[in-house]
Protein backbone atom coordinates (compact mmCIF):
# COMPACT_ATOMS: atom_id res chain seq x y z
CA UNK A 1 0.00 0.00 0.00
CA UNK A 2 1.98 2.86 -1.02
CA UNK A 3 1.46 5.77 0.77
CA UNK A 4 0.52 9.18 -1.45
CA UNK A 5 -0.27 11.65 1.50
CA UNK A 6 2.20 14.71 2.50
CA UNK A 7 3.83 14.43 5.83
CA UNK A 8 6.15 16.48 8.16
CA UNK A 9 9.29 14.36 7.18
CA UNK A 10 10.68 16.03 10.34
CA UNK A 11 8.37 14.51 12.46
CA UNK A 12 10.66 11.69 14.43
CA UNK A 13 7.11 9.10 14.01
CA UNK A 14 7.60 9.99 10.30
CA UNK A 15 10.76 8.78 9.95
CA UNK A 16 10.89 6.04 11.79
CA UNK A 17 7.32 4.65 10.18
CA UNK A 18 8.62 5.04 6.53
CA UNK A 19 11.89 3.43 8.19
CA UNK A 20 10.18 0.40 9.56
CA UNK A 21 7.42 -0.16 6.11
CA UNK A 22 10.67 -0.04 3.95
CA UNK A 23 12.05 -2.90 6.36
CA UNK A 24 8.92 -4.46 6.26
CA UNK A 25 8.93 -4.59 2.58
CA UNK A 26 12.26 -6.13 2.39
CA UNK A 27 11.21 -8.53 5.34
CA UNK A 28 11.35 -12.40 3.68
CA UNK A 29 9.40 -13.77 6.73
CA UNK A 30 6.66 -15.56 5.46
CA UNK A 31 4.80 -15.55 9.09
CA UNK A 32 3.39 -12.12 8.92
CA UNK A 33 2.73 -8.57 6.78
CA UNK A 34 2.22 -5.45 7.90
CA UNK A 35 2.32 -2.20 5.79
CA UNK A 36 0.54 1.17 6.18
CA UNK A 37 -2.65 2.60 4.62
CA UNK A 38 -2.53 4.40 1.40
CA UNK A 39 -4.06 7.69 2.82
CA UNK A 40 -2.92 6.86 6.50
CA UNK A 41 0.74 6.59 7.41
CA UNK A 42 -0.24 6.12 10.95
CA UNK A 43 -2.50 3.16 10.98
CA UNK A 44 -1.24 -0.21 9.40
CA UNK A 45 -3.17 -3.44 8.33
CA UNK A 46 -1.18 -6.75 8.89
CA UNK A 47 -1.63 -10.41 8.20
CA UNK A 48 -0.22 -13.11 10.20
CA UNK A 49 -0.09 -17.19 9.38
CA UNK A 50 -0.90 -19.69 12.59
CA UNK A 51 1.59 -21.12 13.90
CA UNK A 52 2.54 -25.03 12.55
CA UNK A 53 1.46 -27.42 14.50
CA UNK A 54 -1.11 -25.80 16.77
CA UNK A 55 -4.61 -25.59 15.94
CA UNK A 56 -3.76 -22.32 14.51
CA UNK A 57 -2.23 -23.70 11.43
CA UNK A 58 -2.46 -22.46 7.52
CA UNK A 59 -4.97 -19.64 9.20
CA UNK A 60 -4.45 -16.37 8.43
CA UNK A 61 -5.37 -13.42 10.36
CA UNK A 62 -6.01 -9.79 9.61
CA UNK A 63 -5.64 -7.05 11.97
CA UNK A 64 -5.09 -3.40 12.66
CA UNK A 65 -2.09 -1.22 14.26
CA UNK A 66 -3.15 2.81 15.54
CA UNK A 67 0.23 4.66 16.11
CA UNK A 68 -0.13 7.33 17.87
CA UNK A 69 1.74 11.12 16.24
CA UNK A 70 4.07 10.28 19.46
CA UNK A 71 5.53 7.27 18.29
CA UNK A 72 7.67 5.26 18.53
CA UNK A 73 7.99 6.70 22.37
CA UNK A 74 4.48 5.76 22.67
CA UNK A 75 3.47 2.19 21.95
CA UNK A 76 0.66 1.45 19.22
CA UNK A 77 -3.05 0.33 19.62
CA UNK A 78 -3.87 -3.25 18.23
CA UNK A 79 -7.01 -5.26 17.40
CA UNK A 80 -7.77 -8.67 15.27
CA UNK A 81 -10.62 -8.29 12.27
CA UNK A 82 -10.44 -12.46 11.61
CA UNK A 83 -12.52 -14.63 13.44
CA UNK A 84 -9.75 -16.73 15.58
CA UNK A 85 -10.84 -18.58 18.26
CA UNK A 86 -8.59 -16.88 20.63
CA UNK A 87 -8.91 -12.92 20.98
CA UNK A 88 -12.17 -10.79 20.28
CA UNK A 89 -12.68 -8.68 17.51
CA UNK A 90 -12.50 -5.17 16.45
CA UNK A 91 -11.39 -4.17 20.06
CA UNK A 92 -8.21 -2.32 21.09
CA UNK A 93 -6.26 -5.09 22.41
CA UNK A 94 -4.02 -3.91 25.60
CA UNK A 95 -0.91 -6.14 25.91
CA UNK A 96 2.09 -5.02 27.64
CA UNK A 97 3.40 -3.82 24.55
CA UNK A 98 0.57 -1.85 23.28
CA UNK A 99 -1.15 1.29 24.35
CA UNK A 100 -2.61 0.00 27.46
CA UNK A 101 0.81 0.05 29.53
CA UNK A 102 3.02 3.06 27.90
CA UNK A 103 5.19 2.36 30.94
CA UNK A 104 6.43 -0.73 29.81
CA UNK A 105 7.07 0.56 26.16
CA UNK A 106 10.25 0.43 24.65
CA UNK A 107 10.91 2.63 21.47
CA UNK A 108 13.38 0.48 20.05
CA UNK A 109 10.45 -1.78 20.09
CA UNK A 110 8.36 -1.38 16.79
CA UNK A 111 5.53 -2.77 14.43
CA UNK A 112 7.57 -6.39 14.07
CA UNK A 113 7.75 -6.44 17.91
CA UNK A 114 4.23 -6.24 17.88
CA UNK A 115 3.50 -8.67 15.60
CA UNK A 116 5.86 -11.46 17.30
CA UNK A 117 4.63 -11.04 20.64
CA UNK A 118 0.92 -11.64 19.13
CA UNK A 119 2.13 -14.72 17.31
CA UNK A 120 4.09 -16.12 20.55
CA UNK A 121 1.00 -15.52 22.75
CA UNK A 122 -1.80 -17.16 19.84
CA UNK A 123 -0.78 -20.90 21.42
CA UNK A 124 -1.05 -20.12 24.72
CA UNK A 125 -3.94 -20.53 27.05
CA UNK A 126 -6.45 -17.92 28.15
CA UNK A 127 -7.05 -19.60 31.54
CA UNK A 128 -9.53 -16.91 31.87
CA UNK A 129 -7.78 -14.26 31.68
CA UNK A 130 -9.15 -10.78 30.61
CA UNK A 131 -9.70 -10.83 26.74
CA UNK A 132 -8.98 -14.42 26.44
CA UNK A 133 -11.41 -16.93 23.69
CA UNK A 134 -11.71 -20.34 25.05
CA UNK A 135 -12.87 -21.86 21.81
CA UNK A 136 -12.72 -25.71 21.44
CA UNK A 137 -9.64 -27.10 19.35
CA UNK A 138 -12.35 -28.02 16.59
CA UNK A 139 -13.59 -24.38 16.15
CA UNK A 140 -10.61 -22.73 15.89
CA UNK A 141 -9.57 -25.43 13.21
CA UNK A 142 -12.63 -24.67 11.11
CA UNK A 143 -11.65 -20.67 11.71
CA UNK A 144 -8.31 -21.51 10.51
CA UNK A 145 -9.45 -22.89 7.52
CA UNK A 146 -12.01 -20.34 6.76
CA UNK A 147 -9.66 -16.89 7.75
CA UNK A 148 -7.93 -17.70 4.59
CA UNK A 149 -10.68 -16.43 2.24
CA UNK A 150 -11.39 -13.74 4.86
CA UNK A 151 -11.60 -10.38 3.10
CA UNK A 152 -10.66 -6.49 4.36
CA UNK A 153 -12.99 -4.26 2.91
CA UNK A 154 -10.53 -1.59 3.10
CA UNK A 155 -7.47 -3.51 1.71
CA UNK A 156 -9.45 -5.56 -0.71
CA UNK A 157 -7.73 -8.56 -0.67
CA UNK A 158 -8.29 -11.80 0.99
CA UNK A 159 -6.05 -13.12 3.57
CA UNK A 160 -4.43 -15.77 1.32
CA UNK A 161 -3.70 -13.33 -1.42
CA UNK A 162 -2.02 -10.87 1.23
CA UNK A 163 0.28 -13.76 2.63
CA UNK A 164 0.32 -16.73 0.27
CA UNK A 165 1.24 -20.42 1.26
CA UNK A 166 5.26 -20.24 1.69
CA UNK A 167 7.46 -23.47 2.51
CA UNK A 168 10.02 -20.52 4.23
CA UNK A 169 11.35 -21.61 7.65
CA UNK A 170 9.01 -19.90 10.35
CA UNK A 171 11.03 -17.48 12.68
CA UNK A 172 8.87 -16.71 15.75
CA UNK A 173 9.85 -19.95 18.03
CA UNK A 174 13.34 -18.76 17.64
CA UNK A 175 12.89 -15.19 17.87
CA UNK A 176 14.61 -13.59 20.78
CA UNK A 177 12.31 -10.42 20.27
CA UNK A 178 9.27 -12.16 21.05
CA UNK A 179 8.41 -10.12 24.89
CA UNK A 180 5.81 -11.73 26.96
CA UNK A 181 2.96 -9.73 27.47
CA UNK A 182 -0.74 -10.04 29.32
CA UNK A 183 -3.66 -8.31 27.97
CA UNK A 184 -7.04 -6.71 28.44
CA UNK A 185 -9.46 -4.32 27.13
CA UNK A 186 -9.55 -0.74 26.85
CA UNK A 187 -13.20 -0.52 28.03
CA UNK A 188 -12.05 -2.70 31.19
CA UNK A 189 -8.79 -0.79 32.08
CA UNK A 190 -10.50 1.84 34.78
CA UNK A 191 -12.81 -1.24 36.14
CA UNK A 192 -9.67 -3.38 36.93
CA UNK A 193 -8.24 0.45 38.46
CA UNK A 194 -10.91 0.94 40.05
CA UNK A 195 -11.06 -2.09 41.76
CA UNK A 196 -7.23 -2.27 42.66
CA UNK A 197 -7.79 1.00 44.87
CA UNK A 198 -10.48 0.07 46.70
CA UNK A 199 -7.87 -3.30 47.60
CA UNK A 200 -5.43 -0.67 48.81
CA UNK A 201 -3.03 -0.90 45.87
CA UNK A 202 -1.16 1.52 46.12
CA UNK A 203 -1.90 4.06 42.91
CA UNK A 204 1.80 4.02 42.28
CA UNK A 205 2.60 0.69 41.46
CA UNK A 206 3.39 -0.95 38.58
CA UNK A 207 1.20 -3.51 37.30
CA UNK A 208 3.26 -6.76 36.73
CA UNK A 209 3.98 -8.21 33.65
CA UNK A 210 2.13 -11.77 33.37
CA UNK A 211 2.34 -14.74 30.78
CA UNK A 212 -1.54 -16.06 30.91
CA UNK A 213 -0.12 -19.39 30.40
CA UNK A 214 1.79 -18.89 34.10
CA UNK A 215 -1.43 -17.70 35.48
CA UNK A 216 -4.99 -19.22 37.20
CA UNK A 217 -7.90 -17.49 36.27
CA UNK A 218 -9.15 -14.90 38.62
CA UNK A 219 -12.26 -16.59 38.85
CA UNK A 220 -10.02 -19.51 40.66
CA UNK A 221 -8.07 -17.50 42.93
CA UNK A 222 -10.11 -16.09 46.34
CA UNK A 223 -9.38 -12.39 47.23
CA UNK A 224 -7.03 -12.12 49.73
CA UNK A 225 -6.35 -8.58 51.15
CA UNK A 226 -3.40 -6.92 51.09
CA UNK A 227 -1.51 -7.68 54.28
CA UNK A 228 0.64 -5.20 56.23
CA UNK A 229 2.85 -5.67 58.98
CA UNK A 230 2.11 -5.30 62.39
CA UNK A 231 1.60 -2.00 63.24
CA UNK A 232 -0.37 -0.01 65.62
CA UNK A 233 -3.84 0.57 64.97
CA UNK A 234 -4.50 3.17 62.15
CA UNK A 235 -6.89 5.36 65.19
CA UNK A 236 -3.78 5.71 66.85
CA UNK A 237 -0.83 8.90 66.78
CA UNK A 238 1.41 8.38 64.97
CA UNK A 239 4.66 6.60 66.74
CA UNK A 240 7.33 9.35 67.88
CA UNK A 241 10.65 9.07 67.23
CA UNK A 242 12.86 7.27 70.12
CA UNK A 243 15.16 9.31 72.24
CA UNK A 244 18.03 7.98 71.01
CA UNK A 245 16.97 9.04 67.83
CA UNK A 246 16.66 12.62 68.62
CA UNK A 247 19.54 13.24 70.86
CA UNK A 248 21.74 11.77 67.17
CA UNK A 249 19.56 15.30 65.60
CA UNK A 250 19.95 16.73 68.04
CA UNK A 251 23.85 16.19 67.67
CA UNK A 252 24.04 16.69 64.10
CA UNK A 253 22.10 20.03 64.20
CA UNK A 254 24.76 21.58 66.84
CA UNK A 255 27.70 20.15 64.71
CA UNK A 256 26.21 21.61 61.27
CA UNK A 257 24.85 25.25 63.02
CA UNK A 258 27.55 27.92 62.18
CA UNK A 259 28.65 29.91 65.08
CA UNK A 260 26.45 32.85 65.48
CA UNK A 261 27.90 36.52 64.76
CA UNK A 262 29.38 38.98 67.32
CA UNK A 263 26.50 41.00 68.70
CA UNK A 264 25.91 44.13 67.51
CA UNK A 265 25.18 45.49 70.88
CA UNK A 266 28.80 44.58 72.00
CA UNK A 267 30.41 46.27 68.76
CA UNK A 268 28.82 49.04 69.58
CA UNK A 269 30.15 49.27 73.18
CA UNK A 270 33.96 48.82 71.81
CA UNK A 271 33.21 51.58 69.66
CA UNK A 272 32.12 53.71 72.40
CA UNK A 273 35.09 52.70 74.63
CA UNK A 274 37.65 53.43 72.13
CA UNK A 275 36.53 56.74 71.24
CA UNK A 276 36.38 57.60 75.06
CA UNK A 277 40.30 56.74 75.66
CA UNK A 278 40.84 58.30 72.74
CA UNK A 279 39.28 61.31 73.86
CA UNK A 280 40.94 61.18 76.96
CA UNK A 281 44.48 61.09 75.48
CA UNK A 282 44.06 64.10 73.26
CA UNK A 283 42.36 66.05 76.44
CA UNK A 284 45.77 64.90 78.35
CA UNK A 285 47.91 65.98 75.58
CA UNK A 286 46.33 69.63 75.55
CA UNK A 287 46.79 69.86 78.89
Amino acid sequence: MANTVSYNLRSPAVKRLLQEARELQQDKCSDYNAQPLEDNLFEWHFVIRGPDGTEFEGGRYHGRILLPSEYPFKPPNLMLMTPNGRFELNKKICLSITGYHPEYWLPAWGIRTVLLGLLGFMTTKSNGAIGGIDYSESERKILAQRSRNWKCITCDLTNIETLPDDNNKSVVNNDSDVPQFSFVYEEQKKPTQDNSSKNGNSSHSQPEIINSEDTPSSNDQPHQPHQQPDQPSSHQPHQQPSQQLLQQQQQQQNETTPTPPISAYVIDAMIVILVSIVIALLAKKLS
